[in-house]
């Protein structure tokens, strides 16, 4: 018997493939909706579990409001009239969205990205699912895509209380999705909505070095671990209403010396004091202790305490 059935937007995508591999590996049906069908490779791998009746792709254009309420109904009632654990609606995991605001108009990335969201996450509410996990970013508060000098932060390390101070069109359009799942909630009291802050998805910690940035805090979240916050955030228990989670690595993805024995070169506070391009005093208060201890040298710069707490998620490298 299987585990019930999930709905997934944006399933084509980067972090949407590791996504639907991981839920589909961990014995769920799928119902893989996006605008884009997957690449060949991708659809190749993918041709055992259609055959299984374990996935199910959808296209569509999630900014088209009939189309998407059209096909929740179309899933969520199949769920009601069949309780067979196979059929049973798990929730919706939704990773549609522009990820990258340097190749698009400003004000495309914005719309698109936030009228996606509300047509996902209302019609989702308003038809009875009342499980959702969204995907927001660390760049919620502004980080690698504002301008340089313009960044700053009440604490170190980063909180989910720290407050949104986005300029850029990208962190602006996450920070209303999430302002979205906070009044959706309040409007839809038995929805429970997950808002997690990613940062720089790849599989591997050798990949995320090779990318590692100063004004992103040297951050990162492995493939698999965004994955599985993306299933707690339908099956953990104990909590209700919208809540945001960071999701990123305990440690930084420590920079390379370019010397032959590539050793990295400092500790994330010596970085941080070398290398960060924000102007003096852009940080309130720095909580040193939290990288005391030769254990803590290279601990990042996100507290992910909470999702630990709530999500039982732990960063799997």
């Amino acid at each position: 018997m299987g585990m019930g059935k999930i709905l997934l937007t944006g399933s084509s995508g980067v972090v949407g493939t590791y996504v639907l591999f991981y839920l589909l590996e961990k014995g769920y049906k799928v119902i893989a909706i996006d605008k884009d069908l997957p690449n060949s490779k991708i659809l190749e791998k993918l041709k055992i579990f259609i055959k299984n009746d374990k996935l199910i792709i959808e296209k569509i254009n999630l900014t088209n409001i009939e189309n998407v309420k059209k096909l929740f109904l179309k899933y969520y009632s199949s769920s009601i009239e069949n309780e067979e654990n196979e059929e049973k609606l798990k929730g919706l995991i939704h990773l549609a969205a522009i990820p990258d605001p340097l190749k698009l108009d400003s004000r495309l990335i914005h719309n698109l990205n936030v009228i996606i969201s509300y047509n996902v996450l209302y019609t989702a509410a308003e038809i009875g699912i009342k499980k959702i996990v969204q995907a927001s970013s660390v760049n919620f508060t502004g980080l690698a895509y504002t301008r340089k000098g313009k960044q700053w932060f009440g604490f170190l390390p980063i909180t989910e209380n720290e407050i949104g101070h986005a300029e850029d069109p990208y962190a602006l359009s996450k920070w209303i999705c999430e302002a979205q799942a906070t009044t959706i909630c309040r409007l839809f009291e038995d929805v429970r909505i997950t808002s997690l802050r990613f940062h720089h998805i790849l599989p591997t910690l050798k990949e995320a070095e090779q990318w590692s940035k100063p004004n992103e805090f040297w951050a990162w979240t492995s493939s698999l671990s965004a994955s599985q916050a993306c299933l707690l955030g339908l099956t953990s228990k104990g909590w209700k209403g919208h809540e945001s989670f960071n999701i990123v690595a305990p440690e930084i993805a420590k920079p390379i010396s370019i010397s032959s024995d590539e050793i990295p070169i400092q500790g994330s506070l010596e970085l941080f004091k070398d290398k960060w391009e924000g102007k003096e005093g852009t940080i309130g208060e720095i909580r040193k202790d939290w990288w005391e201890g030769e254990e803590n040298k290279y601990r990042g710069f996100w507290d992910c305490t909470k999702a630990e707490t709530l999500l039982g998620w732990k960063h799997n490298v």
